[in-house]
């Protein structure tokens, strides 16, 4: 039993993984408008809301890893491959925002689309915001005849925040209003010490990760 499992640990995981960093849809200036009545019905006061975010993810390190091993999940913390990044709210903004995180221009070999392919969201702090894995990536394109299980595909993007994936059970992460969030995005091949997983050998997995904010009403983000 103890040969069995110092032969897995020390498989290597031949995986590329390059992860490019694009951030899109952060405005920098953005005129968000309320309509309030005032008195009268027919009175109307016309709020401009000043909507500005930006994040770090543009300028963040890219993963660069040749040889991604197995590891526990107790060991997530310390062994997972991670980018580290900021969303700011700047002081001039009056309205907090909503982002999404989504993968994009994702290339992936066939035996990486599982469960054991693990992603997470999280803050500095060690709190989750949001988790998966690539099993439920969908392939973009329709199989070839007599396909090698580590052959290289495209697959769809992969958004990172939806309900089913975010902690709150809402669509997309919020980010309150001229405050500032350190986040990680995580990424690792889980263990199992009870299958063996030698179908995960020579994989390979490239994408770009992109981050977009939008403005949440100002209805919703007064003082």
């Amino acid at each position: 039993m103890n040969d069995k499992k110092n032969t897995k640990s020390y498989l290597t995981k031949m995986i590329i993984l390059i992860i490019s960093f694009i951030v899109i849809g952060i405005s920098g200036t953005y005129a968000y408008f309320t309509m309030t009545t005032v008195g009268n019905p027919t009175e109307t006061q016309a709020t401009a809301g000043v909507f500005k975010v930006i994040s770090s993810l543009e300028n963040a390190n890219a993963i660069n890893n040749t040889r991604l091993r197995l590891i526990d999940n107790v060991d997530k913390e310390t062994k997972a491959e991670k980018v580290t990044f900021t969303v700011t709210s700047l002081p001039e903004s009056t309205v907090d925002a909503r982002y999404y995180i989504r993968l994009k221009n994702i290339e992936i070999s066939k035996n990486l689309y599982s469960s054991y392919m693990k992603w997470e969201i999280a803050k500095t702090t060690g709190e989750v915001l949001a988790k998966g894995d690539f099993s439920q990536l969908s392939r973009d394109g329709e199989p070839l005849a007599n396909e090698e299980n580590n052959v290289l595909t495209n697959a769809k993007d992969l958004d990172l925040t939806t309900s089913t994936q975010t902690t709150t059970g809402e669509d997309g992460l919020v980010l309150v209003k001229k405050t500032q969030e350190t986040l990680l995005f995580r990424i690792w091949l889980e263990n199992d010490p009870n299958i063996n997983q030698i179908d995960l050998m020579e994989g390979n997995f490239s994408g770009k990760l992109f981050l977009e904010a939008v403005p949440i009403s100002e209805l919703n983000s007064q003082n």
